[in-house]
């Protein structure tokens, strides 16, 4: 469901913002607070627009969520990975 709404939402609000034209591209304000409650449907098209984009990182980005979906549900092979059983510490850099 996470991987479907974050999608759906990044069409619908960039959809909005391209029907509203130069309106579209207002941005309400730029503080760097964070809210007492999420308010999706109280703000600009703008704010929507880039807010619809963090669906996509917030848990585990979706390009992710299509592996676990190809190998749990499909039951896919899962991509080769040479430093399986390499401990992250001695991962070169």
């Amino acid at each position: 469901m996470k991987l479907i709404f974050a999608e759906l939402n990044q069409e619908l609000s960039g959809l909005e913002v391209e029907l509203r034209g130069e309106q579209g591209l207002r941005y309400s304000h730029w503080t760097a607070v964070r809210p007492d409650h999420v308010d999706m449907l109280g703000r600009d098209a703008g704010y929507r627009y880039l807010r619809a984009k963090g669906n996509s990182i917030e848990g585990g980005t979706s390009e992710i969520l299509r592996n676990i979906l190809a190998e749990r549900v499909l039951g896919l092979p899962p991509e080769s990975r040479p430093d399986r059983d390499i401990p992250w510490k001695g991962l070169e850099k």
